[in-house]
């Protein structure tokens, strides 16, 4: 148990939607008072994972799964300034429907209903 540190082992997991953090603790480092620390948190956090495709026509027309967490029915997307359609699937993804666009790398906003917002800088290229 005491080689167990932030860069050697699993200690530390969470759980699929983001809302819970699992932890192995011990109050003297050894695995004789080790035990698992649950937290919860009260709201996860707004973020983005991944989108895919992460390219597509600059006409637009693209379908992209973005995968995230924190994400509320209500949501809206912009790329590159332009208002994109978007269907909320879960807290964790949404689906989204490229508006036209110029060429080149755009960044991708997401608002939540209650004004939390997160960007990714050159998320998406439309070529």
């Amino acid at each position: 148990m005491t080689d167990v540190d932030g860069l050697h082992g699993s200690f530390f997991t969470i759980d699929e939607n983001g809302q819970r953090l699992f932890a192995i603790t011990s109050i003297d480092g050894t695995a004789l008072s080790a035990g698992v620390t649950v937290v919860t948190l009260s709201r996860v956090p707004l973020g983005i994972g991944t989108l895919i495709p992460a390219s597509g026509p600059a006409a637009g027309g693209t379908q992209i799964i973005v995968r995230g967490s924190g994400f509320q029915s209500g949501a809206t997307v912009t790329i590159g300034g332009k208002t994109a359609t978007v269907t909320f699937k879960d807290m964790n993804t949404l689906k989204v429907l490229t508006p036209g666009l110029s060429v080149g790398a755009q960044r991708v906003t997401i608002t939540n209903p209650d004004g939390e917002t997160i960007s990714w800088d050159a998320a998406f290229t439309a070529n």
